[in-house]
């Protein structure tokens, strides 16, 4: 295809290390058209002239905000509605369920880690008003966080072509829980309700989100170096309240470390938190590359 190659080879390196560094995650080595693709619609949104010169600028004039928005938009995810059926059906027959029996009317909060343009979240949401139509009084509220992307812009906004509607979501749940907008649909304002969105570095510490009962972070772990999985699950574990869940994908290898969670026998991919703390040993230290390895011969990142 025209172009895909029309980066300097060693910026497709530097952009792996880059990603690497901010984000913990390895973009691997066959993403020449996905880096071509994704930037180049960054730069035009920039107002570049071309590819080449925004990551000229990256590079030669160490721009934070512009190296930010460039690893989000090479990490955005493409997600559909009811993500992982099997795991959709542990939420519904399990987890929802226990949590109603532990909590009752006190509510629960649920987070959706790295929640990418908002189906899981939303899909999240319309189980719970399934599961509240024999419990009225069972209280929710979802957060979604991920980087800030144009993402997680479209998960705020709510909207989503017939082709993503497609997806997953089953005719029924279309007609009851979304509206028509133009040529898209809408998710209806009373599943709105209970999502909120948030902007967060996801090897941040997760502390200021507050504690939450039920955290999901599926299909995401694979693409983490080693030490950032073990930064993530311990940042998890600080935020989960004791005797609650955490979920990975049903397909995900999870270390066998996991910091203060039992593994559910017949959930595999279930992790439930230790009714008390454990202390953990030391963090393991991420990677740290140098600025000036990111381009032997371009120049370095200025840190602002």
């Amino acid at each position: 295809m025209s172009g895909v190659l029309s980066l300097k080879p060693s910026y497709y390196e530097a952009l792996k290390r880059l990603t690497l560094e901010l984000a913990g995650v390895h973009l691997g080595d066959d993403h020449a058209f996905l880096v071509e693709t994704r930037l180049g619609v960054l730069a035009r949104q920039e107002g570049y002239q071309n590819l080449n010169k925004m990551i000229d600028d990256l590079f030669g004039q160490g721009q934070t905000r512009l190296a930010i928005k460039v690893v989000s938009s090479l990490l955005e995810r493409d997600t559909h509605f009811n993500p992982d059926p099997d795991g959709i059906k542990v939420i519904q027959d399990y987890l929802l369920p226990k949590l109603y029996e532990q909590k009752g009317k006190l509510g629960i909060k649920i987070l959706s880690f790295a929640c990418s343009s908002g189906q899981e979240p939303y899909s999240l949401a319309v189980l719970v008003d399934k599961f509240r139509q024999k419990h009225p009084d069972f209280k929710v509220e979802i957060l979604g966080v991920d980087y800030p992307s144009p993402a997680l812009t479209r998960a705020k906004a709510a909207q989503y072509t017939h082709f993503e509607v497609q997806r997953g979501l089953p005719i029924r749940d279309l007609v009851n829980y979304f509206d028509r907008a133009g040529e898209d649909w809408i998710v209806k304002p009373a599943i709105r309700e209970m999502v909120t969105f948030k902007e967060f570095h996801l090897l941040s510490k997760l502390d200021s989100l507050g504690k939450f009962d039920l955290v999901l972070f599926r299909n995401s772990l694979k693409h983490y170096s080693s030490p950032a999985q073990i930064r993530v699950i311990r940042s998890l574990s600080s935020i989960v309240h004791h005797e609650c869940y955490l979920m990975f994908g049903a397909e995900e290898e999870i270390p066998s470390s996991s910091y203060n969670f039992d593994p559910i026998a017949e959930y595999p991919n279930v992790l439930k938190k230790h009714p008390m703390e454990i202390i953990p040993e030391p963090e393991p230290e991420l990677p740290t590359i140098p600025p000036q390895e990111y381009v032997p011969a371009a120049g370095q990142i200025k840190r602002a």
